[in-house]
């Protein structure tokens, strides 16, 4: 049942922030090279192939009982399948500043979820004001550059937004599952997508007739074993100890680190107002937890 965040949960909050920070631009460094297509199926093969052996080495149980396996496929759908395919194909005709300011407005639509449809994360006023302090800090980053770089296209903005409701849903669903540890769901999830995915790409695809640069390699392995594996691991870890609602903070953390490797890596300054964003963002997390 998930409780009050610790701060350890808070440090893995913002560990899995920085790793989905890198995946938008893993993404688009894929789709110089592959479709849409290969980039959710090497992303799920790649984590399902090394969750399984995770919980080979660790001895770990799978989940049993049919009403724990309809959930691990919904999860499976909504989870991977679905926002795998949904944001690479957003991303073939929108920027990531844009994609991450809609995958932002995730949070509320965990809010309302969580109230309407889990037994431990009811809708408080409180709540609400610290996603919105946190959503302004967001805008204050991107908002009017994003949208106004959009080229109007709508499709591609509601695939991100179908996609993160995906997310926000298969968490929900994660909530109510009777499996113990976080390793255990995250890999079954994972064999599950991988049963679906597999057939679909080996027809449509036939990857055997690929011909990958070497950066579209790089990225799709980093995209599968660290943004995807790693990261899974992480979010079902936060989901079981403290909660839908508390991951999805995750959304307003991960602008930050890609502001933070803007300025590490891409000698990119750190404005008076993106600082007042990042503030901004941070005291909405925080609120949102007292």
């Amino acid at each position: 049942m998930p409780r009050q965040a610790s701060r350890n949960d808070y440090i893995v909050l913002f560990a899995l922030g920085a790793l989905w920070g890198t995946s938008f631009g893993a993404i688009k460094i894929a789709l110089e090279g592959v479709t849409p297509l290969t980039v959710m199926s090497v992303r799920i093969l790649l984590a399902g192939a090394a969750l399984l052996l995770l919980t080979f080495i660790r001895k770990t149980k799978f989940p049993r009982g049919t009403q724990n396996w309809v959930k691990i496929f919904w999860m499976a759908i909504l989870g991977t399948l679905m926002p795998f395919y949904l944001v690479p194909w957003g991303q073939l005709q929108i920027d990531s500043s844009t994609t991450a300011i809609i995958m932002a407005i995730n949070p509320i639509f965990a809010l309302i979820l969580g109230h309407f449809f889990s037994d431990n994360e009811r809708f408080s006023i409180r709540q609400l004001l610290a996603m919105a302090i946190s959503f302004t800090g967001i805008f204050l980053v991107f908002g009017a550059d994003a949208f106004s770089g959009s080229n109007g296209n709508i499709l591609a903005q509601l695939a991100v937004i179908l996609a993160g409701i995906g997310y926000v849903i298969s968490g929900v669903i994660a909530t109510r599952i009777r499996v113990p540890t976080a390793d255990s769901v995250s890999a079954s999830i994972f064999v599950c997508a991988s049963i679906i995915v597999l057939p679909l790409w080996l027809i449509v695809e036939q990857p055997w007739k690929m011909h990958l640069e070497t950066e579209s390699l790089l990225a799709l392995t980093h995209l599968g074993l660290v943004s995807t594996g790693m990261a899974f691991l992480m979010r079902y870890y936060l989901i079981l100890r403290a909660g839908a609602v508390f991951l999805s903070y995750v959304a307003f953390i991960i602008p930050i680190f890609g502001i933070f490797f803007g300025i590490v890596f891409l000698d990119e300054s750190l404005s008076l107002g993106t600082l007042s964003a990042i503030i901004l963002i941070l005291s909405g997390v925080y609120l949102g937890q007292k």
